[in-house]
């Protein structure tokens, strides 16, 4: 599928506020997307799974393998429901890594920021945002700081995601706890 093909395709889905199925050169799943915004470089969207928003992602445009509409009943039963009436845009500048973690580093939240090709996984707070990477302080499985932040090149990236649901979780996890 030709870059502006997918590009016109998402374009159209955030018009007519359509689910998208996408497929990433890293995974042999797809994903679903409610697209809020696309540059030639960024795709924002809202993650739809099993008739639920699962909070927001942003990704690579060339990863992006192929793209399509989804025309299902499960389109149906979303639109039936309201899950296609909570699509909202954030407010997040997609035009380069440093605009997007400038934006996020504002919200004060817990994010994920996935290597997807190498399998790396963090999760935490941006502490950080330079031109070509960023400075996130993490924590582990066990709800544990590390004692110093990561350094993450944007050319390491394929994703970062936040209001997910585990990531909200563990942010209340770690405000119950005094931690966050």
């Amino acid at each position: 599928m030709k870059k502006q093909e997918k590009l016109n395709l998402i374009e159209r889905a955030i018009r007519n506020v359509e689910i998208c199925r996408c497929y990433f050169s890293y995974d042999n799943n797809y994903f679903y997307y409610y697209p809020n915004a696309v540059n030639e470089k960024f795709i924002l969207g809202q993650e739809e799974d099993d008739f639920l928003l699962d909070g927001y992602a942003i990704r690579k445009i060339s990863h992006l393998k192929k793209v399509e509409v989804k025309d299902d009943k499960c389109n149906e039963i979303n639109r039936e429901f309201g899950v296609t009436a909570q699509v909202q845009s954030p407010n997040v500048n997609i035009s380069s890594w440093q605009s997007i973690f400038n934006c996020l580093k504002a919200f004060n939240d817990i994010i994920i920021i996935e290597d997807e090709i190498n399998e790396e996984f963090a999760i935490g707070i941006i502490k950080k945002v330079l031109k070509n990477k960023l400075y996130f302080l993490d924590f582990d499985a066990d709800g544990i700081w590390s004692d110093r932040e990561l350094e993450i090149p944007y050319s390491c990236i394929t994703s970062v995601q936040w209001n997910t649901r585990y990531a909200t979780t563990w942010k209340k996890h770690l405000k119950n706890k005094g931690l966050f």
